[in-house]
């Protein structure tokens, strides 16, 4: 703003050109003095220079802005954490009006405080964007001053999010693991474990382990309450994840858990035994993995299921000529149980004289049509499939969800290694 007067006369010598302050605040931002004037505006009931010869003249020149305002974030600062508060404060005079908008025009939501010496926003900012502060104020002689600056919250460069594995109000089986997946490197593991949190399904003690940067997981000590509701909630909005990456949510979700299932594969019987609330429902004959590609052992959670699966011998390396090639081949009910490719299907019609007697698979669970359609049926995601005897390794807990087989008072210990 600028006051625009007659130029001095030589009798008014002492009113020279001057420029405004700029100041620099406690916080370490610019305290602008707005209304910076070019020409020192003449005090109020005095004479205009322009009008001397007119001694019954009264008209007077509008006072100057002589108060300070601090704004935080300060002019052009960049990457400000979208978490933090905007505030324009004045320790000698009174606030009016301000006003916070991105370049889209959106208005950042504040609250001016009774005295009139401070605003503070009372919502997160958005990221990547640009806020301007425009500000009115009056100081102690009544005059009236306003300023602006402008500022940048975090760009996409230094955002981060992370996706769980569960679906809002979908129903899992009580095996089910929650997983999380950050698009950055964690650093601050410990503080992400405190925006973490999981009620209901028998709120039970749980863990999380840590199986790399990107990627934790979260059990209870035993399998969830059947017939509940699990609530998940992960925020960190505004957390630093680690060198300067910063969360970009807060996001919530709830499953439910559906009666217990359950399945024993036993490769001494080569039967499995499919258990609903621990009542045996029925049991078939199986095939499991040949001595080439024994089948693992151990408790895994289904992990998705289809109709039909393409299964493709590339997966495993193998290639023509190779001994235990096959053909690609779509195959039917299929259950995995883990990313490897292990799962529960309906053997080839080559393998149906096998069922029951030998072990011809390449580490999956084969079945006969009728069995297989049975426990598709009644099996989901999430419920338990234990295979036992087979004289090999379990699971890596990384490949599927191996964690029920760790035990629980080394769940977060991510140096504790089982028979995998």
């Amino acid at each position: 703003m600028t006051y625009v007067v007659n130029p001095p006369s030589s009798a008014l010598s002492d009113l020279f050109t001057r420029r405004s302050f700029v100041a620099v605040g406690a916080l370490g931002t610019l305290a602008l003095a707005a209304c910076s004037s070019q020409t020192k505006p003449v005090a109020e009931g005095s004479a205009s220079p322009g009008t001397a010869s007119s001694p019954a003249s009264t008209s007077a020149a509008p006072k100057e802005f002589t108060g300070t305002v601090e704004v935080y974030p300060a002019l052009d600062e960049i990457e400000i954490n979208p978490i933090e508060k905007v505030k324009v404060t004045s320790a000698d005079s009174t606030l009016t009006e301000v006003t916070v908008t991105t370049a889209e025009g959106q208005k950042l939501a504040g609250a001016l405080s009774e005295d009139g010496s401070s605003w503070t926003s009372t919502e997160n900012m958005l990221f990547h964007s640009t806020y301007t502060v425009s500000w009115t104020a009056q100081d102690a002689q009544g005059a009236r001053g306003q300023g602006e600056s402008t500022f940048s919250t975090v760009s996409p460069a230094y955002e981060a999010d992370a996706h769980m594995n569960i679906a809002d109000g979908a129903s899992y089986g009580i095996g089910q693991i929650i997983q999380f997946n950050f698009s950055e490197p964690v650093i601050n593991k410990a503080e992400v474990e405190k925006r973490i949190t999981v009620t209901g399904g028998g709120d039970r003690a749980g863990k999380f382990r840590w199986y790399s940067d990107y990627m934790v997981r979260y059990r209870p000590a035993d399998k969830w309450a059947t017939n509940s509701t699990v609530t998940v909630t992960i925020d960190i909005f505004g957390l630093d994840l680690g060198k300067g990456m910063i969360g970009n949510h807060t996001t919530t979700r709830s499953f439910k858990t559906w009666n217990k299932r359950y399945a024993l594969a036993d490769n001494n019987t080569k039967t499995i035994k499919m258990y609903v609330d621990d009542v045996l429902v029925r049991e078939a004959y199986i095939t499991l993995g040949n001595p080439e590609w024994p089948s693992v052992v151990g408790q895994l959670p289904i992990m998705e299921k289809a109709e039909s699966y393409y299964f493709n011998p590339g997966s495993l390396e193998l290639k023509k000529g190779d001994a235990h090639y096959y053909e690609p081949f779509w195959a039917s009910w299929t259950s995995r149980l883990t990313s490897g490719g292990v799962f529960v299907h309906q053997a080839l019609p080559g393998a149906w004289s096998s069922v029951g007697a030998y072990n011809v698979s390449h580490g999956c669970i084969g079945m006969l049509p009728e069995d297989v359609k049975f426990f598709y049926d009644t099996f989901g995601v999430g419920d338990i499939v234990e295979t036992i005897n087979t004289g090999y390794l379990q699971a890596d807990p990384d490949d599927g969800y191996g964690d029920w087989n760790i035990p629980f008072e080394n769940y977060d210990d991510e140096a504790w290694v089982g028979n995998w």
